[in-house]
């Protein structure tokens, strides 16, 4: 069974203002469960004009930021019981996610290397990361509320299997025409 991290650049206001701080090429972090994104996980914007109103999200890549977004996407294989404790976990935090935010004072603690641990709260690669570690899937060696992208992209447990606009990407692996909406490039 497989996995898969998808590390996008989205070109948005925040991303930009990320990216200038940390001259990193991905600054958000999702987790999906099938390589066609279908089943993609993250913790990011609840509404695609506004990044400040933000928690637990299902990805929906038909937002205009994700069409035009360039993306890493890599897999791992995993065992069935992996595979099951982290449908479980987010099946949790579907049900759960009106109780957890999004942690802006996170990415400032995060930038500052200042260790605050907020109960509830999570940016997208500290998300991910708890994901990987509570299904069993990879042990960090730091906090999880030091992860960023770009450690979970060089984690050993994953291969890039494509680089580029992730349009591009799901163009490639959809069986039937993608719909009219995602054609707006």
């Amino acid at each position: 069974m497989k996995i898969y991290l998808v590390l996008t650049d989205t070109n948005t206001i925040l991303s930009k203002t990320i990216k200038f701080y940390t001259k990193a090429e991905y600054n958000h972090a999702s987790l999906a469960l099938d390589s066609s994104l279908t089943d993609m996980y993250s913790f990011g914007r609840k509404r695609p004009n506004n990044p400040f109103i933000a928690g637990f999200i299902q990805e929906d890549l038909t937002r205009e930021y994700f069409i035009r977004a360039q993306c890493n996407i890599l897999s791992c294989d995993v065992t069935p019981n992996q595979f099951t404790l982290l449908t479980n976990l987010i099946r949790y935090y579907e049900q759960t996610k009106n109780i957890y935010h999004y942690n802006l004072m996170g990415l400032v603690t995060l930038a500052l290397n200042i260790d605050f641990v907020r109960d509830d709260v999570f940016f997208c690669s500290q998300f991910v990361a708890t994901l990987l570690a509570d299904s069993k899937i990879y042990d960090f060696q730091k906090e999880m509320h030091f992860i960023t992208p770009q450690d979970l992209e060089v984690l050993p447990i994953f291969e890039s299997i494509y680089t580029g606009s992730l349009y591009g990407y799901l163009a490639s692996t959809q069986s039937q025409p993608l719909k009219p909406s995602l054609l707006a490039l």
